[in-house]
């Protein structure tokens, strides 16, 4: 990789970062917000949450965020439906990842279970586009 292309990922990277700590970051009632409208997200639109997540697979929120969501992608070992649901949560809703955990456990088990299917899905369509 060239140089000029690791300093511009690398900057691309400490921006989406920056985005995630600004979410952190926010006053508590704008969290609050934040994380309501997430849970309902995940509660009522299942298919919008993992829509939103191959929108960030395929850059749409940026191309650091992207980056970070394509590790996640190649990381066998982590639970990359969970992170990237919380990694969603932040980019689109602004709900920090701790609030998105909270908010999760919310969820009855048939509508944690329709999330997980759905973002199973937008993880194999983002596998399979990244394969072609």
């Amino acid at each position: 990789m060239a140089p000029d292309q690791h300093a511009y990922e690398q900057r691309e990277i400490r921006e989406a970062n920056a985005q995630i700590t600004a979410a952190a970051r926010a006053p508590l009632q704008d969290r609050k917000e934040a994380q309501q409208a997430f849970f309902e997200a995940m509660r009522d639109q299942p298919d919008v949450v993992a829509d939103r997540i191959g929108w960030l697979l395929d850059g749409n929120y940026g191309y650091g965020s992207m980056l970070l969501a394509r590790r996640v992608l190649g990381s066998r070992r982590m639970n990359r439906p969970a992170t990237l649901t919380q990694m969603i949560g932040v980019f689109e809703w602004q709900s920090p990842g701790d609030m998105t955990r909270t908010a999760w456990k919310k969820l009855s088990p048939g509508e944690k279970h329709a999330l997980q299917r759905e973002v199973e899905k937008a993880i194999l369509d983002a596998e399979a586009g990244l394969a072609d």
